[in-house]
């Protein structure tokens, strides 16, 4: 059925965006690409609810549904049913999980494109079409050669045959998230027009990525001082604790009364004049708008993200155990996050404002 494949038959598209804040912002110009090569087909988008703020402003699909976890055999049927019922010609799933996978096989979509990751037959386009071969991808053991998301994702689309797209994440701020924001940062007795130091001080991997919080706020203090602007930190629903433990000890505002909802959030980032942040999802959304990030990279390989690089300085210790890719530090002293100081995180803040302004 693959070899069929006509580009100017498809009518209907299903897109299983991925699940994670970074993931999400990195396939944007996946998303783009798959809409312009589709100008008249309807696209529907499966995703997480969460992320669904971070489709206003943006004309990348015709229809959002919620793609929340299986819980049961019976929550995937539905999906399932509901699929079928919406007759797609075309299932492009972005992430690698069985599941995903799955859902567009049992409800007979006639093309599906996909890495084969442990579901070869589940997926049927592409130059993966022999059904032995796990995915196209170079591997290194269990995993395959890492290569930057955006680049991930765009491989996977050539296999459509569509015109070439870019890499940069495309992210829009509705007026009203920014107008709220505007008067938020008022609210907070921040000055229209005062550089804003952002901190994302969480990470919902896992605690193998978070920096000591007394070095966060060391380094709010010291940039603050430095550089004439105000610190913001930033935090998820379950980071409220420490977010405002390291806005005391920094002289910073924690941005917890409300946390910030995703477009809100992008709003803010929007007007960052530096972010400093582990490797977590927040850091994207500032790549997306060309804020100057330095990224504290502990166990992930940055070459999963290395892509977008002109604002951004990536700091990481090239030790033995690392990247291990793990949610917590199996030798547990996590030392690829320890090891990076202070005076190394401000230092390469100033000299990468330097760079960028």
């Amino acid at each position: 059925m693959a070899s069929s494949f006509d580009p100017s038959r498809i009518r209907r598209i299903w897109v299983r965006a991925p699940n994670w804040l970074g993931d999400f912002v990195m396939a944007t110009a996946t998303f783009r690409r798959l809409r312009e090569g589709f100008p008249a087909a309807h696209i529907t988008v499966g995703m997480r609810p969460y992320l669904r703020a971070l489709l206003h402003g943006v004309n990348w699909f015709d229809e959002a549904v919620d793609a929340p976890p299986f819980r049961s055999p019976a929550a995937l049927w539905r999906q399932v049913r509901a699929m079928r019922a919406q007759r797609f010609d075309l299932a492009v799933v972005l992430p690698n999980s069985l599941a995903t996978g799955l859902v567009p096989f049992l409800a007979g979509v006639p093309y599906r494109l996909g890495y084969r990751q442990g579901r070869p037959l589940l997926m049927n386009l592409g130059r993966t079409a022999k059904v032995l071969r796990r995915w196209w991808q170079p591997r290194e053991g269990p995993r395959r050669v890492p290569s930057p998301m955006p680049s991930y994702y765009h491989d996977l689309l050539d296999e459509l045959g569509l015109p070439p797209g870019g890499l940069r994440p495309e992210l829009a701020v509705t007026a009203e998230a920014d107008a709220w924001v505007e008067q938020h940062l008022r609210d907070l007795g921040i000055a229209p027009g005062t550089p804003l130091l952002l901190l994302v001080v969480g990470a919902n991997f896992g605690a193998s990525k978070l920096w000591p919080p007394e070095r966060f706020a060391a380094a709010a203090r010291r940039l603050q001082s430095e550089l004439g602007m105000r610190a913001l930190v930033l935090v998820g629903p379950k980071e409220v604790e420490l977010g405002e433990q390291i806005a005391a000890e920094g002289d910073a505002i924690a941005l917890t009364q409300p946390v910030l909802p995703l477009d809100r959030l992008s709003a803010l980032v929007r007007r960052g004049a530096l972010m400093l942040t582990g490797d977590t999802g927040p850091r994207h959304v500032g790549v997306a708008f060309d804020v100057p990030v330095v990224c504290l990279m502990g166990p992930s390989d940055p070459n999963y993200t290395n892509y977008c690089l002109e604002h951004q300085t990536v700091l990481r210790k090239d030790l033995p155990c690392s990247p291990c890719q793990r949610k917590t530090c199996p030798l547990g002293h996590h030392d690829c996050m320890r090891l990076l100081t202070v005076d190394e995180v401000c230092e390469a803040a100033v000299a990468l404002l330097a760079r960028t302004t």
